[in-house]
């Protein structure tokens, strides 16, 4: 196959108006470009999400997390995807959004009580929006196929920050460099090794060891099956960023596998390159759910029960 064919779609991108297709750039990494790439990096960013001290312990006394892992983080993938789907500022996309903002009000209320009242600040707001991109691209730079453009990153950003303004968060920086520089200097203040962000770490751990190991034959082996798990978990420390192995307390990889780690992705990211593209997204348009089987769900039926149930 020519080299030609396989950077088609890059080149499709390039000529698209990114301040008009920002989200459909987003969704045709997401789904067509880099859909394995995509799904660890954004794994690395929903952890970083959880990694500043004060919003971890937050997120520990809510316990949708740790009791609920699994479908938490169906609610945030389904809520997301919409807004990739169907653009911010479309019906669909400003219902997810709608119901974002609902899921944390109501928690912040569902912890809060005479002793205490919680909150999350606009402050924090910005960062967990900031990294959702950010965390996923730095990460992805690392194990794509192909180098991500200019136009890739900025459509990230442009993405999110419609996001903010629909949420009706304050002071968005408006550059992606200035959004950076703030997610990075937030993370120096608020970043640091606590039990409830190790705590929040293990529960959800499992979502990027079944990415990792997605390619295993469904019936394996069950012994094979742990030990490529296994596996899985003892090359975690390779592929996340430092503010994450501080704040779970994961020890730095060694140099050794570092460089095995690094040495496979490499041999995986030329194989691709000589792969035909993608024609068919790797995400369906719609998540079946335990609730919802055939995926008949309205924006504001996703969430938890503190929220769902008002």
């Amino acid at each position: 196959m020519g080299t030609e064919q396989r950077y088609a779609r890059r080149r499709e991108i390039e000529a698209m108006d990114v301040k008009e297709s920002c989200s459909e750039i987003w969704l045709l990494d997401m789904a067509y470009e880099f859909p394995w790439e995509w799904q660890i990096a954004g794994s690395a960013a929903f952890y970083a999400s959880l990694a500043p001290a004060r919003l971890a312990e937050l997120l520990v006394r809510t316990r949708e997390l740790t009791e609920n892992t699994e479908k938490r983080l169906e609610d945030t993938s389904i809520l997301m995807w919409e807004t990739f789907r169907h653009g911010v500022r479309g019906k669909q996309g400003k219902a997810a959004v709608r119901q974002l903002n609902r899921i944390h009000r109501n928690a912040v209320r569902h912890i809060s009580d005479e002793h205490r009242t919680w909150e999350i600040t606009n402050e924090d707001y910005l960062f967990v929006l900031a990294t959702t991109f950010l965390t996923t691209i730095r990460v992805a730079a690392d194990i794509t196929w192909r180098p991500l453009t200019e136009q890739e990153r900025t459509a990230a950003y442009l993405h999110f920050r419609e996001i903010g303004e629909v949420m009706g968060l304050k002071d968005i920086p408006q550059t992606y460099a200035e959004i950076a520089e703030f997610h990075d200097d937030y993370a120096a203040r608020h970043i640091r090794y606590t039990p409830e962000a190790e705590q929040l770490y293990m529960a959800g751990r499992g979502m990027i060891v079944d990415v990792l190991t997605m390619w295993l034959p469904e019936r394996s082996p069950a012994w094979f099956t742990a030990v490529t798990r296994r596996i899985a978990v003892a090359a975690l420390p390779a592929l996340m960023p430092e503010m994450l192995r501080t704040a779970f307390g994961i020890p730095a990889p060694s140099r050794l596998l570092s460089a095995v780690v690094g040495a496979g992705m490499r041999l995986r990211g030329a194989v691709v390159r000589r792969m035909s593209p993608r024609t068919e997204s790797a995400i369906p348009d719609r998540f079946p759910t335990e609730k919802f089987p055939d995926a008949d769900y309205t924006m504001d039926q996703i969430g938890p029960a503190h929220t769902v149930g008002r």
